[in-house]
C-alpha cells in the first residue's frame, strides 16, 4: 500500500516545519495502540514524512543568503584598486602632457575606467588621446567625452604653440641638415668627377651614345647615394622606404600608360648600341627608303630623295628589316632590253657588255654581265648587270646612262628590239616564189614577203665615243647640304653623333 503526502508537508515555510512536527508526535502515539497490521500502513507514512521533511529542510538551508564578505579583506582590496586608480592616472597625465594638443585634456580613473573630458583642436587629436590612454597597463575601458574646441582665439594660440615647438625643432635640425646638404654636394661632385674621367674605358670611339649613358648612370649613383646617406643623417629612413614603394606603384603605371614610348627609347638606346647605319646612309625600312638623317631617342629620323624628312618611331626600326644600300659601297644595277627572236642574243649580249665596260664609273671587277631571262611573246628578255662605287658614281645616274648606251649601240647594230606586236605568218602557194607572190600583194603586204636581206656584220664598239656620248654619272649630292642642315638642327638630340662632338 502507497500512500500520498499532502502538500503541507513538502513546504519549506517555518509554520509548516512546526506542525509537521506536532503532527510526527501525534502518529507515533497513535501507532503505539493501534494493532499490528496497521502499525505497517503508519510506519510507511511515517517514513515518507520525514524524508520529505529532511529534503524540505536542506532546500530551504540552500536558499538561505551567503554569509558577508570579510570587511578586512573588502578594505584591503579597495586600498589596492585605489592605489592602481593613482598609478594609471599618472601614466595618463605624463603621456598626455608631452603632446601640446592634449593641453586641454583632464582624465580621471575610477576603478580601471578612465574618464577623458576637456576639448582638443580637432577630430584626430580626440581618437589619439583615445588611443594612448587604452595603451596604458590596467585601463579596462575609456570613456571619452572630449569635445571639439571652437574658440578662435585659444585654437589660434594653440597653432601657435605647435608651430613654434616644430619651428624649434627644425632650428635644432640646422647642423644635420647642413651636414646633409654637404654630403649631397660631394656626392655629385665625385661623381661628375668619375664620370668625366671615364676616357680610359675609350667608350666615346666604341659609341658616343654609350658614353654618355654611362657618365650620366655613374653620377646618378653617387648622387643617390649621397641622398641615401643625407636621410640617415637625419634618421628619415623611413621616408626612402615610403617613396620607394610609392616609386615602384607609379612606375608599373607609367609603364603601362608610357608603353610605347619606353618601348621606343629601348630601342633607340639599343639602336645606337648596334649602329645598323650611319649618317647619310641610304636605307629601306619595310616600304619606305631615304637618308639618314639623325637618331633621337623616340624616333629615327630620314630625308626621302624627294627631301621630304621622314620619322620613323625606333621600336618600328629596330624589328623591321633593314636594308642598308651605303653599307657596302659596290652596288649593282640591273635593266632589262627585248630584242626580236631572229636577232642573234649572243651578239646582242656581247654589245651590251662591251658598252657597259666602256663606261665610266663602271667597275671593271666585278665587271658587266648579261643574261637571258625568258622568251617572251614578241621578244627575248636579255638582263644587263653592271657594278658601280657609290663614293665616286651615282647609282640612278649610272644605271639610267647605261640603258640609254646599251638600247643606242643596239639599235646602232640594226638589232630590232620590238614593242608587243602580234606575228601574222603568210604560206605561199606551191609552185609561187616570193616575187611573184609580193607582186600579187597589196602594196601594202608586199614588205611582208619580201626576202629580208643578210645582216651586215655589227661595227666593233668604240669605247672613246661611248664616253663622248655619257652623261654624268658623278655621286648626287643634292641632299648633302639639306641633311647637314637638318643634323645641325638635331645636334643635341642625335644619338648617331661621331666621336668629339662631330656630326658628320
Amino acid at each position: 500500500m502507497r500512500f500520498s503526502v499532502p502538500t503541507f508537508f513538502t513546504s519549506a515555510a517555518p509554520g509548516a516545519l512546526a506542525r509537521r512536527f506536532f503532527f510526527a508526535l501525534s502518529l507515533t502515539g497513535l501507532l503505539a495502540a493501534a494493532p499490528a497490521h496497521a502499525q505497517e500502513g503508519a510506519a510507511e507514512l511515517l517514513t515518507a514524512i520525514k524524508s520529505r521533511a529532511a529534503s524540505a529542510v536542506a532546500s530551504a538551508a540552500s536558499d538561505a543568503a551567503p554569509p558577508p564578505a570579510d570587511a578586512k579583506l573588502v578594505q584591503r582590496a579597495t586600498r589596492a584598486t585605489q592605489q592602481d586608480d593613482e598609478r594609471m592616472l599618472a601614466d595618463i597625465t605624463a603621456r598626455l602632457s608631452r603632446n601640446p594638443a592634449f593641453a586641454g585634456v583632464q582624465p580621471t580613473v575610477q576603478a580601471g575606467v578612465a574618464q577623458l573630458t576637456g576639448h582638443v583642436p580637432d577630430n584626430e587629436a580626440r581618437q589619439l588621446a583615445a588611443k594612448i590612454v587604452g595603451a596604458i597597463e590596467g585601463v579596462v575601458a575609456v570613456d571619452n567625452q572630449l569635445t571639439l574646441q571652437t574658440n578662435f582665439s585659444a585654437r589660434l594660440a594653440e597653432t601657435w604653440v605647435i608651430a613654434k615647438d616644430r619651428l624649434v625643432r627644425t632650428v635644432a635640425l640646422v647642423p644635420l641638415l647642413l651636414m646633409a646638404a654637404v654630403v649631397v654636394w660631394l656626392a655629385n661632385l665625385l661623381g661628375r668627377w668619375l664620370s668625366n674621367h671615364l676616357g680610359i674605358l675609350r667608350l666615346d670611339n666604341r659609341n658616343p651614345y654609350l658614353g654618355t649613358l654611362v657618365r650620366r648612370a655613374v653620377r646618378t649613383v653617387f648622387v643617390l647615394g649621397g641622398v641615401l646617406v643625407a636621410l640617415d643623417l637625419l634618421e628619415a629612413t623611413a621616408l626612402v622606404t615610403a617613396v620607394l614603394g610609392s616609386a615602384g606603384v607609379v612606375g608599373i603605371v607609367l609603364g603601362f600608360a608610357f608603353r610605347d614610348m619606353a618601348e621606343n627609347y629601348l630601342s633607340g638606346i639599343l639602336l645606337s648600341l648596334r649602329r645598323p647605319f650611319e649618317p647619310g646612309d641610304y636605307v629601306r625600312v619595310d616600304s619606305y627608303e631615304g637618308r639618314v638623317v639623325s637618331l633621337s631617342t623616340r624616333n629615327t629620323v630620314m630625308m626621302t630623295l624627294d627631301g621630304n624628312e621622314l620619322r620613323l618611331p625606333n621600336a618600328t626600326v629596330f624589328k623591321a628589316v633593314l636594308l642598308n644600300f651605303t653599307h657596302n659601297p659596290r652596288r649593282r644595277f640591273t635593266f632589262k632590253l627585248g630584242v626580236a627572236y631572229g636577232e642573234d642574243l649572243r651578239r646582242a649580249q656581247d654589245l651590251g657588255v662591251s658598252t657597259m665596260a666602256a663606261m665610266q664609273g663602271v667597275l671593271a671587277d666585278p665587271g658587266p654581265s648579261a643574261s637571258i631571262e625568258a622568251v617572251g611573246d614578241s621578244a627575248v628578255t636579255i638582263n644587263y648587270f653592271a657594278w658601280v662605287d657609290q663614293r665616286q658614281t651615282d647609282f640612278v645616274k649610272a644605271r639610267s646612262e647605261a640603258i640609254r648606251l646599251v638600247k643606242t649601240a643596239l639599235e646602232d647594230a640594226g638589232m630590232d628590239l620590238p614593242e608587243p606586236i602580234y606575228r601574222v605568218q603568210l604560206t605561199l602557194p606551191e609552185g609561187h616564189d616570193a616575187d611573184t607572190a609580193a607582186a600579187a600583194l597589196p602594196p601594202v603586204l608586199a614588205p611582208l614577203v619580201a626576202p629580208t636581206p643578210a645582216a651586215a656584220a655589227p661595227a666593233p664598239v668604240d669605247p672613246q665615243a661611248v664616253v663622248r656620248t655619257q652623261g654624268d654619272v658623278s655621286p648626287n649630292t643634292e641632299l648633302d647640304a639639306q641633311i647637314a642642315q637638318a643634323r645641325a638642327r638635331k645636334a643635341g638630340q642625335d644619338m648617331l653623333q661621331a666621336p668629339g662632338g662631330k656630326t658628320d
